[in-house]
């Protein structure tokens, strides 16, 4: 049976995808960006800076001397 045949659901999976002769494909296709990967990956950016900002910023707060 041939998934082509139908209404492919099978994506990169499917065995109609075949590479062209003499060339092999070893690396699979890359997945869609969605959402929340965009939106974690800002997280952890924000995550990181305030983990390094706030310690520094209290260092450099705390040793201002007050007259």
């Amino acid at each position: 049976m041939n998934c082509c045949d139908y209404d492919c659901n099978q994506g990169r999976n499917c065995p109609a995808r075949v590479a062209p002769v003499g060339r092999k494909h070893h690396d699979r296709e890359a997945l869609p960006p969605t959402m929340w990967r965009v939106y974690l990956r800002y997280l952890a950016k924000w995550m990181l800076i305030l983990f390094v900002g706030l310690p520094l910023m209290a260092f450099v707060l705390g040793s201002i001397s007050y007259v």
